[in-house]
């Protein structure tokens, strides 16, 4: 197993991309977020899923060099298309833009249409959040769940994060709509580790934990049952509609997650509120969470973001753990 510091993992990133077509300022950005969700402790959405990345380059699906372009606008709404360009890229370029909207009228909403997989969705909710702004944001996928009652997946996970900014550590969601996304039942299933909550069906139609049998059968569990199932088909439906973009069942009917959906809505809270007034109401509230009592003695409650600073702060001291296969297969790449 390779441990890497963060300047030797992204030199090597972005070397790969630069000699698989992509042009200096794309490969930049690409092996900065591939790096950071690495440090940030979602391989899965890091060092694990970069040959899968750099193989969808090669072979046509994600165009390298594409810049997103403006489509429409109507007052603090604008439409983009990512063009197929880099997923990571697009939803970089199209946060900063919903950045800019937001402080300068308010609130803002960028939908985008015609992108590829952001990787991890937290990665523009931080971003969002370093610049004091609340967001909002979702994407479809393909059809990797079932709607809930049917055996067959005919939804996507349809990922969303929720971003609050804080002096004392950003309060970040970043979650998937089914219990365990892709990514982290892929995760445990490399490592050789059971689900430690029953996580969808296996195909005799059984609960199981077993990662591997849930990725076979492409039906794992929504979060909330029903109502993770209702709100993925919304997530879809509005993503969809604000962008004139595919939907889950016409991406279906190609092979990867390509030509996605996407909503990026934020709101300046300093419009109506001081900064020290909303971090005073941001620590109230997670003090309070924290004080709960814990299952458990001596274990510590967490809010939305804290693993995720606690354990990118220990990574970059330490330097970061990747496994031999998956460091293998990127440097022959």
């Amino acid at each position: 197993m390779a441990i890497l510091k963060y300047d030797e993992l992204f030199f090597i990133l972005k070397e790969k991309l630069l000699n698989n077509n992509f042009k200096e300022e794309p490969a930049q950005l690409c092996a900065q977020i591939f790096t950071e969700n690495t440090f940030a402790g979602v391989a899965s959405h890091g060092t694990n899923r970069f040959v899968s990345f750099l193989k969808l380059v090669n072979e046509g699906y994600i165009n390298p060099n594409a810049k997103t372009s403006l489509v429409n606008s109507f007052g603090s709404w604008e439409q983009w298309d990512g063009n197929l360009g880099p997923g990571p890229v697009n939803a970089w370029n199209v946060t900063g833009r919903v950045i800019e909207l937001a402080k300068e009228n308010g609130m803002g909403c960028v939908s985008l249409k015609n992108t590829n997989h952001w990787m991890r969705g937290g990665t523009y909710g931080w971003r969002a959040a370093e610049e004091g702004v609340i967001l909002i944001s979702w994407t479809n996928t393909i059809p990797i769940m079932p709607p809930w009652g049917a055996k067959e997946p005919a939804v996507g996970n349809n990922p969303f994060v929720l971003a609050v900014p804080r002096i004392n550590g950003h309060v970040v969601l970043d979650m998937a709509l089914s219990l365990f996304s892709f990514g982290k039942l892929s995760t445990y299933k490399h490592e050789g580790k059971e689900l430690p909550f029953a996580g969808g069906y296996d195909s005799d139609g059984n609960l199981t934990t077993n990662p591997a049998e849930i990725s076979a059968t492409h039906r794992p569990l929504p979060i909330g049952y029903w109502k993770g199932s209702g709100l993925a088909i919304l997530f879809d439906l509005i993503a969809v509609l604000l962008s004139g973009g595919k939907s889950t069942f016409e991406l279906g009917l190609g092979k990867h997650d390509s030509a996605m959906s996407q909503v990026f809505i934020a709101f300046d809270p300093q419009k109506f509120n001081s900064a020290e007034s909303i971090n005073d109401i941001a620590d109230n509230i997670i003090n309070s969470v924290k004080k709960a009592e814990p299952i458990n003695e001596g274990e510590e409650i967490y809010y939305p973001g804290e693993r995720t600073l606690k354990t990118r702060e220990q990574n970059l001291r330490d330097g970061v753990f990747v496994a031999d296969v998956i460091w293998g297969r990127i440097v022959s790449f």
